[in-house]
């Protein structure tokens, strides 16, 4: 029994749907959710579960198949054997969990033949290690007993039959003859004394099913190897089959592919000088492969950490690694990289997610300094949810040159995930826009302008078109009829009557012919100070006697014109070119330049209020006389008024005016 229900894996979810069924156990496919994610290269928390039931049999009285395979996986550890992740017991049912992987035999049609002589060699590799170091037996090479991890890795399964070799009898493997691939077994097997030869057999039975349906010539020595197989490893004379240490030094495995892939594995065993000569060319001898066996095969060494910590493949290699290729670049210029973006979202993307979870600063700061080049390929969620957090955690170091590289990349998530996302909190529009110019005045429409005076009116901007004077009388110079405005109070003054011109005045009548009150009939020409956008032209009905000269009194508004926008516009524009035409300066329009004129009053006018001016006497003044001031009397009333001083002098104010 590996455990008991407690050993479960907490946010372990199941799904229901199967992967694989033998007669053994049954596979499906899970997702671990509590911080599990460097289980699978897609940093999702997938992993494999394998479900057993008890079997029948003379190898299962002590142990069940699964339960022989989850020994063994937890036992003998190697980075080409499946790995091991838990055990545990539910009721009658044992579960593993393990990487996330599948069956070969699934995938086995859409593997490429430099892929196939890849994963051949890591089987070779697992199995060298179980018979030299391990001292033990397979006993089950075959296509069912290798599953391919998520990022196209070959891994060795099935030890439900591994045994050390002093175990290794003819009559253990007639008990599990029954069970094993029928093609690899050897016809003659209970019949040799040696034993110890029995993967050799099977292993070079693999070699045959995994290249049916390819050409010889599709890998380097393929067809060489093929023969090797048939005439050594499956030899009838058990004795004369070589060592499977001796199969991996075959051409087959030597050729320029694999040697990069062997190279980039053992990696930390190389001195600096290999390193460096050989950093310095893998780019363009890699080229000449398909890309995407490029990435699934040696994605992953080309971003593990020796890769990473590497001076050499830090100048030469990672650049152009982590800068997907531009197709509209050049195809060898220097800013290209080296996969496609399609390719490199599906294969170095993942493992850019895991290398941000990696706390080492010479990483962490490679990541950085080439963040520009890859943050587009990431989604929205993986921002906010994986690198932004990552990220966040640099700002707390104590490496100042770490902090600063963190605030830079965290600059260039603000435009993307925005800065109440980056930044967080509460916050306040502190800073204002103090161009003169901004964007909110250049929006206002042009009659709310303020226009400079050192501008003549016809420079001035207008969204309508100019009004050309020609001296000719336009069918637009009428009388303005206008709706008597009720003036407010103490607007009677006979000082701004310019403003109000009537009809007959204009005509050289008097004011004894106007006509009564009447709204409907009476016509008036009203100078508007919409005419003029300078504020300082109109206040108040305080217009200059420089505009009162302006020639208006032909132009009427017609109740039809008044409706119609665009004509009241084209009158405004024309009295606009009048009070130009008339103003020499248009500075002489400024309150502050006017000149004070003489009320315009008649000699004929009448003052209505002559005889309301009030009449303030002048107080008596009485001077007593005392010989002798009594002693209580204040000396303030022996004041004596200066003859020569003016009455009017006060408190200094003018009561007159």
């Amino acid at each position: 029994m590996m455990g008991n229900e407690s050993s479960h894996l907490s946010g372990l979810e199941i799904e229901e749907k199967a992967v694989e069924v033998t007669e053994f156990w049954t596979q499906y496919r899970a997702t671990i959710n509590d911080s599990c994610r460097y289980f699978s290269l897609k940093s999702d928390g997938s992993v494999s579960v394998f479900k057993g039931e008890v079997a029948l049999g003379p190898l299962w009285a002590i142990s069940t198949p699964l339960e022989k395979f989850s020994n063994n996986l937890l036992k003998f550890r190697h980075p080409c054997i499946v790995r091991y992740i838990s055990a545990w017991q539910q009721r009658s049912t044992l579960h593993l969990a393990t990487e996330y992987v599948q069956p070969l035999a699934q995938v086995l049609k859409s593997q490429t033949p430099l892929q196939i002589c890849i994963g051949l060699n890591n089987i070779l590799r697992a199995l060298v290690f179980l018979h030299e170091q391990a001292g033990m037996s397979h006993n089950n090479i075959s296509i069912s007993a290798i599953y391919v991890t998520g990022d196209g890795q070959w891994k060795l399964g099935g030890l439900q039959y591994l045994c050390s070799f002093t175990e290794l009898t003819s009559a253990y493997l007639k008990q599990a003859r029954i069970h094993r691939y029928d093609k690899a077994v050897d016809m003659n097997e209970d019949s040799y004394d040696l034993t110890t030869k029995v993967d050799q057999y099977a292993f070079g039975v693999l070699v045959e099913d995994v290249f049916k349906g390819h050409q010889d010539d599709e890998v380097p020595h393929l067809m060489e190897f093929k023969k090797y197989c048939s005439n050594l490893l499956q030899h009838p004379k058990p004795e004369n089959r070589p060592n499977l240490s001796e199969v991996l030094h075959h051409d087959f495995f030597s050729h320029e592919f694999i040697s990069i892939y062997k190279f980039l594995n053992f990696l930390p065993l190389k001195n600096e000088d290999e390193r460096c000569q050989f950093f310095s060319n893998i780019l363009i001898t890699l080229k000449c492969y398909d890309e995407e066996t490029v990435a699934k095969q040696l994605g992953g060494l080309l971003l593990s950490r020796l890769t990473l910590l590497d001076q050499t493949a830090r100048k030469d290699v990672l650049p152009y690694i982590l800068r997907p290729k531009n197709e509209r670049s050049p195809i060898n210029g220097d800013n290209s990289g080296f996969f496609s973006l399609g390719i490199f979202k599906e294969h170095v993307k993942p493992r850019l997610l895991q290398l941000f979870g990696v706390r080492d600063s010479q990483i962490r700061m490679l990541l950085m300094n080439h963040f520009s080049k890859f943050i587009h390929v990431f989604t929205h969620e993986e921002l906010s949810q994986h690198i932004l957090p990552e990220l966040l955690v640099g700002i707390k170091d104590v490496d100042d040159n770490l902090v600063a590289s963190t605030l830079i990349c965290l600059s260039e998530l603000v435009p993307i995930l925005g800065a109440d996302t980056v930044v967080g909190g509460k916050r306040l529009k502190l800073f204002t826009d103090g161009r003169p110019n901004s964007k909110s005045s250049l929006e206002k429409p042009c009659d709310n302008r303020i226009y400079s005076t050192t501008k003549s009116l016809r420079d001035l901007p207008c969204s309508e078109e100019i009004f050309h004077h020609s001296g000719i009388t336009s069918p637009f110079e009428k009388s303005i009829v206008l709706n008597e405005r009720p003036s407010p109070v103490g607007g009677e003054s006979f000082e701004n009557e310019n403003i109000l011109v009537t009809e007959k005045v204009q005509n050289g009548d008097s004011e004894n012919e106007w006509s009564d009150w009447d709204t409907n009939n009476r016509k008036l020409t009203l100078l508007e100070p919409e005419t003029f956008n300078n504020s300082d032209i109109v206040q108040q009905h305080h217009v200059p006697s420089e505009v009162n000269d302006i020639h208006l009194h032909n132009i009427e508004i017609v109740p039809e014109l008044k409706k119609d926008p665009k004509s009241q516009a084209s009158l405004l524009q024309k009295a606009a070119f009048e009070a130009k035409k008339n103003i020499v300066d248009i500075s002489e329009l400024d309150i502050k330049n006017q000149k004070t004129e003489v009320s315009r009053k008649s000699e004929e006018e009448f003052d209505f209020f002559a005889d309301m001016t009030p009449v303030i006497e002048k107080p008596s003044c009485v001077n007593i006389s005392l010989t002798e001031p009594p002693e209580n009397v204040s000396s303030k009333l022996n004041f004596v008024p200066d003859d020569a001083l003016n009455e009017k002098d006060g408190w200094g104010d003018n009561w007159d005016e």
